[in-house]
Formats: C-alpha cells, sequence, structure tokens
C-alpha cells in the first residue's frame, strides 16, 4: 500500500476539512478539531466554508477557546470541542456538523443501525443525546454534552446534528464517512416502512478490529492523493486565498 502523504497538523486539517465537505458539510457550519500536545488545538475558522480552507488558515485556540494564533476568528460553539477534547485524550479530532441523513435521524430521533459490515467500526460505540439544549455556546455546556456523550465515538445530537471523534486524521475521515452512510442506510430504510436487519453480535468485534486495522489509513491515503491532485493549495501553509482580517466570533454561535 503507498505511504500516508507527509502532513503536518495544518496541512492534514484543511485536508480533512475538504474530503468531508461533499457529505458532512451544511454550508458554512461545522468545526473540526485536533489537539495538540501543549494543550491548545487547531480549528477552521469561523465564516470559511470548509471546501475553501487552506493550511494557511488554520487557526489555533487554548483550552478555553480563545485565539492565540491565526488571523481569522472562531466561533464560540467552539466550546463543544474544548470541554470533550478535556474530557477524553483519545478523541485527538473531532468532527462536527449536520451532515443530511445523520441530521435528518436527529432530528427524527432514530438511532442508525449497524447493518453493513463497514459500520461495525461503531460496534459499542453509538450515543444518542436526545435532549436539546440549545448551542453550545460555553464551556459549561460544552462540558454537559461531554458528559452525555461519554465514551461513545459516533453521537447523534438530537435536533442538530452530529459529532464523530478519533484518534487519528486518517480514522476520523474514515469514520466520518462511514457514519454518514450508515445513516443514509437507516434512512432509507426506514423511508420504506421496515427496520434494516442489523449485524450478528457474533460478528462485531472481530469485524470492528479488522476495520480499523486496514481501512483509515487506506482510505486516507487515497483521499488525500485525489484532492492534492485536484486542489493542490489546500495544503499552502503561506498566505491563503482570501485578504487577510479578523471575522467576528460574536456572530458564529449557532452552527
Amino acid at each position: 500500500m503507498p505511504p500516508e502523504p507527509a502532513l503536518d497538523d495544518r496541512q492534514a486539517l484543511a485536508c480533512l476539512l475538504r474530503i468531508l465537505a461533499p457529505t458532512w458539510q451544511e454550508n458554512f457550519a461545522g468545526h473540526i478539531t485536533v489537539a495538540t500536545d501543549d494543550g491548545s488545538m487547531l480549528v477552521n475558522p469561523w465564516g470559511l466554508w470548509w471546501e475553501e480552507v487552506t493550511a494557511a488558515d488554520i487557526v489555533r485556540v487554548a483550552a478555553d477557546g480563545r485565539v492565540v494564533e491565526g488571523r481569522w476568528d472562531v466561533t464560540p460553539a467552539v466550546h463543544l470541542h474544548t470541554e470533550l477534547h478535556r474530557a477524553r485524550t483519545d478523541a485527538r479530532v473531532i468532527v462536527h456538523n449536520h451532515p443530511p441523513a445523520a441530521t435528518a435521524l436527529a432530528c427524527l430521533g432514530i438511532e442508525p443501525v449497524i447493518a453493513h459490515q463497514n459500520s461495525a467500526i461503531f460496534a459499542a460505540d453509538i450515543v444518542v443525546v436526545d435532549e436539546y439544549d440549545g448551542t453550545v455556546e460555553s464551556a459549561a455546556a460544552g462540558s454537559r454534552l461531554a458528559a452525555a456523550i461519554g465514551s461513545a465515538t459516533c453521537v447523534v445530537l438530537a435536533n442538530h446534528g452530529a459529532i464523530v471523534t478519533a484518534g487519528t486524521f486518517a480514522e476520523a475521515a474514515y469514520k466520518a464517512v462511514t457514519f454518514e452512510r450508515m445513516c443514509a442506510l437507516t434512512l432509507a430504510a426506514s423511508q420504506t416502512g421496515t427496520r434494516l436487519r442489523p449485524l450478528p453480535p457474533a460478528v462485531l468485534a472481530p469485524l470492528k478490529d479488522e476495520l480499523y486495522r486496514n481501512a483509515p489509513a487506506a482510505f486516507w491515503g487515497g483521499a488525500v492523493r485525489g484532492l492534492l491532485a485536484r486542489e493542490p493549495s489546500t495544503i499552502n501553509l503561506n498566505a491563503g486565498n482570501l485578504n487577510a482580517g479578523n471575522l467576528n466570533a460574536g456572530e458564529g454561535g449557532a452552527p
């Protein structure tokens, strides 16, 4: 198998945003964060759409959500991430947005069904947070959400959207795409008036282990190679495509 592309965290985050934009993005909404060794985290800026972010646009925020590096601001909803990173050292990468199928299930109050073999990667890791508590714009709200999520890596947020957590960029990319497809299959089945047949419980653990071993790196490598062949400016660490300046963080709560 070809080696994974050599990227720093800013470049990898910009790639992840663009790779997931077609399946996860709701216009300018949503955020992906990566925790760093010094306790800060990298995040996409408020106001830029996922498909236009370059590595130069990535912002660094402190553990309390304050911007400490970068030319843009971030949404107050970044506290959805700060507190989950604080509670979960395994969640190095956190993806949040309102992907269509997952959001439909969130608004219906339906948990996605682990029916297709690839969705076994979420075995025993799905949670539905079934009480809508408004937008997450404070550390206290983020802490309550982190407590409700617990150890889950696949989260349906009632009347809101979805979260996927992962230990690596490759894992985050594969799991996010697989999560939305799992939700789409569940939604399609619900529209027929039937329920998907879940995978037999006995096969879940072996399948989950096999998927973690083999799928993320292969998916990530191919997705990044294809992206950079089409859009090489994604990993530009110098000035991005937009004029430098700051956006108003106070306008960015709801997404």
